[in-house]
């Protein structure tokens, strides 16, 4: 502080006493401009500079404590578009966005499912993103989604009845049934797994692409009826997708309770291996959920079948100690990434006992993922005394090894040009990194979402480009589960 500055801020009777903001032109804030060439001028001649670049269309930044706070002439286009190109950020309100060039035969509109949702309008061939508008379980939330909605037709000057809407064919999401009371040209239910590859395919305008595709996530309304989110496709976005593989069907006692239990996941996991559960009832005491989870899932009354990877990490942190309900989406999925992440930053370092590799079987056989023989290997590590770190990251790193084996396996005999993965398993990074370097070794090219998230977020995107009915098989039937 500047002497006269530090008296009025040390005198009790000076209305200045510990008052810590200050304007002082001595000692308090300034402001200075910084070009390219990091040329630096003080006080009223960097506002002077400042009000001409952007007089000029220029685009000035202004740091300040809570960061830089960018500026332009929100009148001129070349001072505009510019800074649209430069910020991605959708959460922060920077939408509707520009993410892909697609022709289609009039405007259509992409609505996404229920969770993390969003929606796309697709006009003159280019596809815009809207906002992240949340997941829709509140009637503040639809009404937030049908505003969302009613605003991008507005601004693009598209008419309701001109639209072909595409929708999440689960009947039970709102997102579905505001589908069906907008007076549409047509209206085209899309699969949600085939929806999350074509994202990725769409981003990068490859339409024609043939490729396999590996959609994990946690939940999905499937052809046959039961929760998908363990799939193998192969196909292009013109053509379609078919589906050549998935995990093995485990059951879910309670139905959309085990998404927030993960005991119940665990139970429709190992309620066909007595001995499994025999030997972790040994090791510690699991409470009454767990049981009466167990006894749903082996009567088969109160369940769903399910082929979801979402659900299985679920099972696999119950597995090592997850034993509570979860507060949040993907909680024990999380936690479960943090214990690989100790584990492989060397915090817990694998012992001659218990290597890394080879890795827990988990088998690829007639296109399904059996998980049995990995969670019986991983039980017998855990009773024997093997860290959880270790164990979570040997699960990781199985997982990631079938993967690329049953991915490379389907590239080679489909004549596909790449892997594609999508949906909110691979967010993951201990699991992604894991994969990319596995497919590497096996010599197949991947891709992955860049411009929309993995997850539900982006599938309203998703949804944007299906050609026609025919490429999405019909709805079988609907259900609407409960909990325990």
């Amino acid at each position: 502080m500047c002497p006269r500055c530090r008296a009025e801020y040390e005198e009790p009777l000076d209305r200045r006493f510990h008052a810590q903001p200050t304007a002082c032109p001595e000692c308090g804030p300034n402001v200075w401009p910084l070009d390219v060439d990091g040329r630096k001028r003080d006080g009223e001649a960097a506002i002077r500079m400042a009000a001409r670049r952007l007089r000029e269309g220029k685009i000035v930044a202004v740091k300040g404590l809570g960061g830089y706070l960018l500026a332009c002439d929100a009148e001129r286009p070349e001072a505009v578009f510019p800074l649209r190109r430069v910020m991605i950020r959708r959460a922060r309100g920077y939408a509707p966005r520009f993410v892909a060039r697609l022709p289609a035969e009039g405007p259509v509109l992409a609505l996404g499912g229920d969770l993390k949702s969003a929606v796309t309008l697709v006009v003159d061939g280019r596809a815009l993103l809207s906002e992240h508008l949340g997941d829709l379980e509140t009637d503040e939330a639809q009404v937030a989604f049908e505003a969302a909605v009613e605003a991008l037709l507005s601004m693009y000057g598209v008419s309701k009845t001109e639209l072909i809407v595409a929708f999440d064919r689960l009947p039970d999401f709102r997102s579905a049934q505001f589908a069906e009371t907008l007076p549409a040209r047509r209206r085209v239910p899309v699969q949600h797994h085939r929806a999350h590859i074509a994202s990725v395919l769409a981003e990068r305008e490859a339409p024609e692409a043939r490729v396999v595709g590996v959609a994990f996530d946690g939940t999905g309304y499937g052809d046959d009826g039961a929760i998908w989110g363990g799939e193998f496709f192969v196909g292009s976005l013109t053509a379609g997708f078919r589906r050549v593989g998935h995990l093995r069907y485990a059951r879910l006692p309670g139905g959309d309770a085990a998404a927030r239990f993960p005991l119940q996941a665990l139970a429709g996991f190992v309620f066909e291996a007595p001995d499994i559960v025999q030997r972790l009832a040994r090791r510690r005491a699991f409470p009454t959920r767990f049981w009466q989870a167990l006894k749903l899932a082996e009567g088969n009354v109160q369940t769903v079948p399910t082929t979801s990877a979402g659900r299985l990490f679920d099972a696999v942190a119950a597995l090592l100690g997850f034993d509570r309900a979860i507060t949040f989406e993907g909680q024990a999925a999380i936690w479960l990434e943090h214990l690989a992440a100790r584990a492989r930053s060397g915090e817990y370092r694998s012992s001659e006992r218990y290597p890394f590799e080879p890795r827990y079987p988990f088998l690829w056989r007639d296109g399904e993922l059996d998980y049995r023989p990995l969670l019986a290997a991983m039980v017998d590590d855990l009773v024997s005394g093997r860290p959880a770190t270790e164990i979570a990251l040997a699960f990781y790193r199985s997982v990631a090894g079938t993967i690329a084996e049953a991915a490379a396996e389907l590239f080679r005999r489909e004549k596909a040009e790449t892997v594609v993965v999508a949906g909110g398993v691979f967010q993951n990074a201990v699991l992604l990194e894991a994969l990319k370097a596995a497919l590497e070794a096996h010599g197949v090219p991947l891709w992955v979402p860049r411009a929309v998230p993995p997850n539900d977020g982006g599938s309203a995107s998703d949804r944007r480009r299906w050609p026609s009915p025919e490429a999405v098989p019909a709805v079988t039937r609907s259900r609407k589960h409960e909990g325990l």
